[in-house]
C-alpha cells in the first residue's frame, strides 16, 4: 500500500512522532506544529494513499485498520523506526487508534484529535458529509485568493468544520483546498470507513488521549463522541471554544497535548 512520509528533525535521536491526517487532507495540515514538535521529536507527517504525494493503487484495502497496518509496516520497513508516538486528526485519529491495536509493541502513545469512529451508532451513509467542501475545493482551487476573500464561499467550505472559520489563515485554507481537490483517495477512504466504527482492543501499556473540541460541528458529541467505544484507559479531554481541526484553532495547545501524552509513556 503506497504510504509516504515527510520527515522533519533537529536530532534523529529524538523519539519518532507519526502524524496522520484525515479524509481529503494531507501531511502538510500539520505544518504550523512542526517547528515546535521537532524540539522534542523526529516528526513523520504521513500522506495516506491517494492523498498528498502518496499514489493510489487499485484494489487497496482502505479501511482504518488496514491503513493503520500499512503505516506501521512503512515506518518499520522503510523508515527503520521500531517504536513511535502517534497523533491523528479526524479519520486520522481513528487510524492512529487502530495503529495502537494492530502494533502495540511499536506504538508508545496515541493522541487522537477529534477522532472519527467513536459513533454512538453509525449506519452506512450514502455520501460523506464533506462532499460539498470537496466539490467547492475542486472549483475554488483555481482562484483561491479571490475565493478566500468572499465570505459566503469561505463559509460554505469551512463553516461545518469550525465555528471560527472567519479566523482561518489564507495559508491554511489554500493548503486544505489543494489537498482536498487533489485527493484521489477521498472516496476509496470514505467507503473504507463508511458503516464501521472503532471496535479494536488497545493494551493498557499504550498511553492514549482522546481530545475533542466542545464546538465540534463535524463529529458532534451527541452523534460521534461515545466514550464507551474508546479504549477504557483513554484520557478524555475536552477543549473549550474549539472545533474539529484542533491544530487550526490552538496549535500550541495541540503540541502540548501530544507532548503530555508521550510523557506518560516514558
Amino acid at each position: 500500500m503506497p504510504v509516504s512520509a515527510h520527515r522533519y528533525t533537529q536530532d534523529l535521536n529524538n523519539p519518532a512522532l507519526v502524524l496522520v491526517h484525515g479524509l481529503g487532507s494531507a501531511g502538510n495540515i500539520w505544518k504550523t506544529l512542526v517547528p515546535q514538535l521537532i524540539e522534542s521529536f523526529t516528526v513523520y507527517a504521513i500522506d495516506l494513499p491517494g492523498h498528498g504525494d502518496a499514489p493510489l493503487s487499485q484494489n487497496e484495502e482502505m479501511d482504518p485498520r488496514s491503513l493503520a497496518q500499512a503505516i506501521v509496516d512503512y515506518m518499520v520497513s522503510e523508515m527503520d523506526v521500531k517504536t513511535m508516538h502517534v497523533a491523528g486528526n479526524s479519520l486520522g485519529g481513528w487510524i492512529a487508534l487502530e495503529m495502537a491495536a494492530v502494533a502495540p509493541d511499536h506504538i508508545l502513545s496515541v493522541t487522537a484529535l477529534a477522532p472519527a469512529g467513536l459513533w454512538h451508532e453509525q449506519p452506512p451513509r450514502k455520501f460523506p458529509p464533506s462532499l460539498v467542501a470537496r466539490i467547492l475545493a475542486k472549483i475554488s482551487q483555481h482562484f483561491m485568493k479571490t475565493a478566500y476573500r468572499i465570505p459566503v464561499l469561505k463559509a460554505i467550505g469551512y463553516k461545518k468544520i469550525t465555528h471560527l472559520w472567519r479566523e482561518l489563515s489564507f495559508e491554511s485554507c489554500r493548503d486544505s483546498v489543494i489537498a482536498m481537490a487533489k485527493s484521489k483517495g477521498y472516496m476509496p477512504m470514505w467507503h473504507g470507513a463508511n458503516g464501521r466504527r472503532f471496535e479494536s482492543v488497545v493494551p493498557e501499556k499504550v498511553k492514549l488521549s482522546v481530545v475533542f473540541g466542545d464546538e465540534d460541528l463535524t463529529l458532534p458529541e451527541k452523534i460521534a463522541q461515545e466514550k464507551s467505544v474508546a479504549p477504557a484507559h483513554s484520557r478524555w479531554i475536552v477543549v473549550d471554544n474549539c472545533a474539529h481541526v484542533i491544530m487550526w484553532n490552538y496549535p500550541a495547545l495541540t503540541v502540548e497535548l501530544i507532548k503530555k501524552t508521550a510523557l506518560l509513556a516514558s
